[in-house]
């Protein structure tokens, strides 16, 4: 029996200054089947979800169809209305509210003109306990939550209104293994009770274990539609790129890491010494040695975002000293660690990253006006220049860069924030899940720049949820459990068993 169509495009088109992001698409999402969208960044994924949430209107000539009937979307109320629902990749909670409060911010149950929050707390209770998350008080503040936490109740939110199409934009980017399977549960069961289901990930891998079929999309245009059995991934990767793609990143031997020790191991660049901070990190000591870069295993929530902000002064610790050179530098704001030559990329790059109505050039330059003045005033050639630079060397896709920030895809987002940090000239750069929503192609980029900035002398504290990441870029490991230090390995102990067993605060090896 066929399965119903719930939602149609024909000749979706959508275009933003200089871009086009939608070029006349067609695609149909049937009830009972999971449809995942894949392609690079600026493939025009995020937009096309936009469009169907109504956040974004379409070009003329676009028609959307629900069930069949033309419907037009001018707002998130109005996809509401026809059982639209999606699941952003950032976080859009208000942090100051309850995780009841978020659950049910929109459509709040009212007894008469007041909010009657005895009925919310429990069905946010009955909710949770539902998709599996009863670990979580529907009375906590989300604030106070874990970013992966955060990401799960996103998508409570968005299931709350009981939705018939469920859009799920890289819902597992920021999710522990666990988290992850609780929510490849939760799309099987709604799979089940007749849910179409779009699914947007860079995680090809897990495309395979969710998705039934699979549409590409490369430069805003359609390229395809494939059944999951009948494609393998490297298909699909060269379906998005328009090419053979070949990792350029060099594998990292033995010898090769005991020679940077011999050159680099007697010079400590950064010492951080017994940081503390109450309920996050418990007493973590590490050194790093200039070139080295050191990564960061754990669970998230294991406290390794939270030791990171100690350190560049985004947080202030409760005890433990940070040293730069053997001298100790306790940074009270990340303009003093910047001042040092220490540079950030936060994990959180709408919370702690990108100027939303700025261009992309203001973006990238932020963080180095002083080095782009001539004379007292900054130098409008050299702001243009400097940016440049960095749109190019990281390719970051943009029609200009004059362009608003926000305009561009969350990983060209990602790749100009990245070069901000690169355009202070850190001697340290930490580094917070860099790759945190950027495709296949731009990864293999990242990784290049990584490691040509490590050859070049640039110390570099990596934290990332991708074990394959770690152990490909790692000179050396760092495992972290509840807060606290629970494993260092050298190269030649890399092994991703080893790691989870530690990360999961089975051993210890310290």
């Amino acid at each position: 029996m066929e399965k119903q169509i719930i939602i149609e495009t024909k000749k979706v088109s959508k275009t933003f200054p200089g871009v086009v992001a939608l070029d006349k698409i067609n695609l149909a999402f049937k009830a009972g089947e999971v449809h995942a969208i894949i392609g690079e960044n600026g493939a025009g994924k995020s937009t096309l979800m936009n469009v169907l949430s109504g956040v974004f209107p379409p070009d003329p000539g676009s028609h959307v169809y629900h069930k069949g009937e033309e419907i037009i979307l001018h707002s998130t109320a109005d996809a509401a209305k026809y059982g639209i629902a999606m699941i952003h990749q950032e976080n859009s909670l208000v942090q100051h509210l309850t995780v009841y409060e978020n659950i049910y911010l929109g459509h709040f149950l009212k007894k008469g003109v007041f909010v009657d929050k005895r009925p919310m707390r429990k069905r946010a209770s009955e909710l949770l306990e539902k998709l599996h998350l009863d670990w979580i008080n529907p009375n906590m503040y989300v604030k106070e939550l874990s970013s992966s936490e955060q990401q799960l109740i996103e998508i409570a939110k968005a299931l709350s209104t009981d939705p018939e199409t469920i859009i799920f934009d890289e819902p597992t980017a920021s999710l522990t293994v666990r988290e992850s399977e609780i929510l490849m549960g939760i799309i099987r069961e709604l799979k089940e009770k007749g849910a179409a289901i779009v699914f947007i990930s860079h995680h090809l891998e897990e495309l395979f274990e969710i998705a039934d079929v699979i549409s590409v999309l490369r430069d805003g245009e359609y390229i395809g539609t494939y059944p999951v059995s009948e494609i393998d991934v490297q298909q699909l990767i060269s379906l998005m790129v328009g090419r053979q793609l070949k990792s350029n990143v060099p594998q990292k031997t033995v010898e090769e890491i005991k020679r940077r020790r011999e050159t680099a191991d007697s010079d400590i660049v950064l010492e951080a010494e017994h940081i503390s901070l109450p309920g996050k990190v418990k007493d973590a000591s590490f050194v790093l040695h200039r070139g080295e870069i050191l990564g960061f295993a754990g669970l998230v929530g294991a406290g390794r975002t939270e030791l990171m902000e100690c350190i560049f002064g985004y947080v202030k610790k409760s005890q433990g000293t940070v040293k730069m050179h053997g001298k100790v530098c306790n940074f009270k704001s990340p303009k003093e660690a910047v001042a040092h030559g220490i540079g950030m990329l936060s994990e959180d790059r709408k919370l702690n990253g990108i100027l939303p109505l700025h261009s992309v050039q203001d973006n990238i330059n932020s963080a180095s006006w002083s080095k782009l003045k001539k004379g007292i005033f900054v130098s409008e050639a050299k702001e243009k220049e400097n940016a440049a630079e960095y749109v190019r060397r990281l390719n970051v896709k943009t029609a200009s860069a004059s362009t608003r920030i926000s305009n561009l895809s969350g990983g060209n987002q990602q790749k100009a924030l990245l070069g901000r940090i690169l355009s202070i000239k850190p001697e340290v750069l930490i580094l917070d899940e860099p790759t945190h929503g950027i495709d296949v192609g731009a990864k293999q980029e990242i990784y290049e720049i990584i490691n040509q900035l490590s050859e070049a002398g640039i110390s570099i504290l990596l934290v990332s949820s991708e074990l394959p990441e770690l152990i490909t870029l790692s000179h050396r490991m760092i495992v972290m459990f509840e807060g606290r230090i629970k494993g260092q390995l050298e190269f030649e102990e890399f092994n991703q068993e080893t790691i989870l067993n530690f990360a999961s605060g089975t051993e210890n090896h310290l």
